[in-house]
This record gives structure tokens, sequence and C-alpha cells, in this order.
């Protein structure tokens, strides 16, 4: 297999993650997204889409832990554009519904 073939099976993998992450198949999209989070992490890349939707999977499967350290990346990444820029509003604005929950619990 070429490498040109290696990456186009790559991005055939992520994109399945996204579209698992948007029917709310939360558990199978983590499962398919995790060793890109593993190589994102471990090279510092800024994937703002990869990450934001790996959170709302760990979101709605109740890995709160998991959600903060994944909203933890995405807050020091840089948008290049507006869909990047989307993204991290919806995430930062789930982090603040969750924090204000949080507070009315005390």
């Amino acid at each position: 297999m070429s490498r040109q073939e290696k990456l186009k099976e790559l991005a055939k993998e992520m994109k399945e993650g996204y579209k698992l992450v948007k029917e709310k198949k939360d558990a199978e999209a983590i499962e398919k997204l995790r060793p890109f989070i593993i190589l994102m992490r471990q090279s510092q890349a800024e994937q703002i889409r990869l990450f934001v939707y790996y959170s709302f999977a760990q979101f709605r499967t109740g890995d709160i832990d998991g959600f903060l350290e994944t909203y933890e990346n995405v807050k020091g990444m840089s948008p290049k554009n507006d869909e990047e820029k989307e993204l991290k509003n919806q995430i930062d604005d789930l982090f603040i519904n969750i924090m204000e929950e949080l507070k009315k619990l005390q």
C-alpha cells in the first residue's frame, strides 16, 4: 500500500468517526477516533475538529474527566477558519453550561 493510499485510509477512518459522533453512536466514535487523538496529542497537532468531536462523544458517554482533558487541549488551540471558530465556541458553551450546572448542585 502506498503512502497516499495509507493517508486516504486514515482520512476515511477519521470521517467514519465524525459520522458516528453525528449519529450519537458515541462509544463507537470514541473507539474509532481514539488512535487519532493519541497521535495528535503526541505530535501536539492542532486538530480542533477532531478534538471537539471526540469531546462531544466523551461528554455524552459520561466521561467528564476525559471531556475536561480534551477541552483543555482545544482551549490552547488557535482556530484556522470559521468552522474551527464555531466548533471551539460550541465546546466553550458546553463547558460553561457544565460549570453552571455544577454550581447549582453546590
